[in-house]
């Protein structure tokens, strides 16, 4: 639903700056703010357990059994451990103690911890710098004023911000002095991109792509996505960029080889973009069950004069503050989250404190947290469902028609595996969290 988001905007930089002024960490209940909403930060701290795999001593410690006398330990650790029987000989097995030695379990990391506030952008637009309408100035200015949104994206076509020539044509240039003289941190963030399209119009597509904080354009000619793929691999071309499937399946063959798999680019092949005419629920699964680590936006793909109020959602970020460098953070981290109605809001927690995105290993299992709430009065929530490999459903919550539903889920780890949550609206409307992926 529109609504000036201006006061909520308020509201959470008022909140974060307290938090930081004050020393204070957020804790993960529903408490509602201001504008009717749950209380949308949440405390990722420090964990007082010992799941980051750090040790919490020096490995010098002295462990004792029942009778108090000294046998000779079996690690490595310099250690004296005693045994249940008493005896000066080896104990049978690893120490279980938190030493330097060889612990009981396998260490445990992949966890992205923080305090992250959520806001709600675009992360596909056009202009006339390719084959939409007006300037990035204009872009931006209409995104932020119209549209009400806190991050804007334009991410015109690659082949178009070249000459015809086959050189650098300065538009790319003079979109990111436009995004630089509007962004003001804590208020509103704006960027460059550009979006890599495969066939050109000439022979059929293999798929499209944005592009986003690379070191300038990729090569003007990259015919199919194996070409595309060269490029991100390249540390010169893009050594800290952030890449998004854009609009699978708008064409039978924007599908990428059916989501064939590159590791050296899945590190950043970090987004899915929800927006098109394909069935990109579905299509989501196809690429996580390849091996794909993305998280789901939902953008306009703006052609006209409506960045922002085009319709159809928003993109959600989960971020620290709201900087460039912040959105930049949450891309690659995967702190994302794609919704149909432009002021909801999902979020998926591992274990407490591990937010969506992260790529956990070494937890035997893993408790997981959902939430999803609207701020707008009367969109509420028909159910939470939480899904697998091959979207199987693995939990529903029934969430009778509530502004706010939250739930949570336990899981066995046996393998790789990963979970999904999508909050869907008694409207029709539709949430999808980023995935949390889990490996022995």
């Amino acid at each position: 639903m529109k609504k000036n988001r201006r006061h909520r905007r308020e509201l959470r930089h008022l909140s974060l700056a307290c938090l930081v002024a004050l020393g204070l960490s957020c804790s993960g209940s529903s408490s509602k703010d201001a504008d009717g909403a749950p209380d949308s930060s949440w405390d990722a701290g420090a964990d007082t357990g010992d799941d980051s795999g750090t040790n919490t001593d020096t490995g010098s410690d002295s462990d004792s059994d029942a009778d108090g006398d000294a046998d000779t330990d079996s690690d490595t650790d310099g250690d004296a451990d005693l045994d249940a029987g008493g005896d000066a000989g080896e104990d049978a097995g690893p120490d279980s103690g938190n030493d330097a030695g060889i612990d009981s379990g396998p260490s445990q990391s992949g966890c992205i911890e923080g305090t992250f506030l959520p806001f709600h952008g675009n992360l596909h637009a056009h202009t006339g710098a390719s084959d939409g309408t007006g300037s990035a100035t204009e872009a931006f200015a209409y995104a932020r004023d119209s549209g009400h949104l806190d991050v804007m994206a334009v991410t015109d076509h690659l082949e178009q911000l070249y000459t015809v020539v086959g050189t650098p044509s300065g538009k790319l240039e003079a979109c990111q002095n436009a995004a630089d003289a509007v962004t003001v941190d804590g208020t509103y963030v704006a960027l460059c991109g550009f979006e890599y399209t495969s066939g050109y119009g000439i022979a059929g597509s293999t798929g499209h792509n944005n592009v986003f904080f690379a070191n300038g354009l990729f090569p003007w000619l990259q015919p199919d996505f194996h070409d595309f793929y060269n490029t991100v691999r390249n540390p010169s071309a893009c050594p800290d960029c952030v890449v998004q499937f854009n609009h699978p399946l708008d064409e039978a063959s924007m599908h990428w080889n059916h989501f064939q798999y590159d590791a050296a680019v899945d590190a950043k092949m970090n987004l899915f973009e929800f927006n098109g005419t394909g069935p990109t629920f579905d299509t989501l699964f196809q690429a996580l069950d390849k091996g794909w680590h993305v998280s789901p936006t939902n953008n306009e793909d703006n052609h006209a004069v409506d960045w922002g109020t085009k319709g159809g959602g928003r993109t959600g970020l989960w971020l620290a503050d709201l900087s460039r460098d912040s959105v930049h953070a949450a891309m690659k981290e995967r702190r994302t989250f794609m919704t149909r109605d432009n002021d909801a809001t999902i979020r998926l927690m591992a274990q407490t404190t591990c937010w969506m995105g992260s790529i956990l290993s070494g937890y035997p299992s893993v408790s997981f947290d959902v939430e999803a709430w609207d701020s707008e009065a009367g969109d509420g929530f028909s159910t939470i469902e939480l899904f697998g490999p091959g979207k199987t459903l693995l939990q529903t919550m029934d969430c009778a028609g509530a502004d706010t539903c939250s739930g949570s889920y336990d899981l066995g780890v046996s393998g790789a595996t990963y979970v999904v949550a999508r909050a869907n609206q008694a409207d029709g409307d539709f949430l999808v969290s980023a995935p949390v992926w889990v490996e022995p």
